[in-house]
């Protein structure tokens, strides 16, 4: 009898063609549209999210989720109950990066403030008070230094910008002298730009606080496309709010629809110096298609017997608070 894969989702043509050129004709894959109850027999979840219908399927083996993070009760309910689970992380680092640039460049180059000013009637004139910044000789510390952080520094060297890495543990990583986390304060000192690639874990929580945030240059910016609560909300209000630091491009919130406090309870995304963006980093259709590919062939090495890859374990530097491992960023 064919295994069968359960989709969360309705997948579109190109979706459903990918899935068959991977899986082939020896797996059995379902959706809510096609098979409403089709879980119940299922024995693989392939999923975004947190759907409802995982804690119903009593035949489930294996989950395989099609993004970069996995959502914590996910993860509660596969570890409960003895079920691997396996994310897609890494499939959308150039994307997010490349979002991460988006910001850094709006902010630098005040593209929202000239747009609007523009559209609005008035012409920005040629004065001391309207140059625009140079990311060329610009020093950028990144912190968290995985897919997306490597990512992010590959494209900054190309502006000629000086990267210092920033990671959970000293260490030398190929060209790269990745410093420790605990060298951050006093790196950020010297820094015009921040970007945070983090995943949100009980380590990485607040990690960016006051103490960073005020340890840098009035002029230096923050891009965070990592995860909004590993940037204390408070903290960064009052920094951008009382001017020590010139802005903020946030592609990552602490809170998310449908809940109305959404995206900032304290009112971060309205402040005139902050570039906000739905994060929409890796919402792209490169991004979506490689995540898709590289879980349906995650889900075929499962079952083939083959261990998948991006497994997330009990008990191995993460917990159902986050969703990635604190020791590879």
């Amino acid at each position: 009898m064919k295994p069968k894969v359960y989709l969360s989702w309705n997948p579109l043509e190109w979706e459903q063609g990918i899935l068959r050129k991977v899986l082939g004709d020896h797996t059995v894959v379902s959706w809510p549209s096609l098979e409403p109850e089709g879980y119940r027999d299922a024995e693989v979840a392939l999923i975004v999210g947190a759907p409802s219908f995982l804690g119903s399927m009593e035949l489930l083996r294996f989950i395989q989720v099609r993004s970069a993070g996995v959502e914590p009760g996910v993860l509660e309910l596969a570890w409960a109950r003895g079920v691997p689970v396996a994310s897609s992380k890494g499939c959308n680092a150039r994307a997010v990066a490349e979002m991460a640039f988006a910001l850094l460049l709006a902010l630098e180059k005040r593209v929202t403030l000239q747009d609007r000013k523009l559209k609005s009637g008035e012409w920005v004139p040629y004065a001391r008070e309207t140059l625009v910044g140079d990311l060329e000789g610009k020093t950028m510390v990144i912190l968290g230094f995985g897919g997306i952080g490597r990512e992010v520094a590959r494209i900054a060297e190309a502006f000629g910008i000086r990267v210092v890495p920033v990671a959970s543990r000293e260490r030398q990583e190929g060209k790269w002298r990745v410093l420790g986390v605990d060298k951050l304060v006093e790196v950020v000192r010297d820094a015009d730009y921040l970007v945070v690639t983090l995943p949100l874990t009980p380590r990485t929580r607040r990690l960016v606080g006051r103490e960073v945030l005020f340890s840098m240059k009035s002029t230096a910016f923050l891009v965070n496309v990592g995860r909004g609560e590993v940037v204390d909300e408070e903290a960064l209000y009052e920094a951008l709010a009382t001017g020590r630091i010139a802005g903020a491009g946030l592609d990552v919130w602490w809170r998310y629809p449908p809940d109305p406090s959404a995206p900032s309870p304290r009112g971060v995304h309205r402040l005139e110096n902050v570039v906000a963006t739905a994060h929409k980093g890796g919402w792209t259709r490169l991004s979506l298609e490689r995540c898709l590919r590289f879980s349906a062939e995650n889900v075929k090495r499962f079952l083939l017997g083959v261990e998948p890859l991006n497994l997330i374990r009990p008990g191995s530097g993460t917990s159902a608070a986050g969703c990635e491992l604190w020791l590879v960023v």
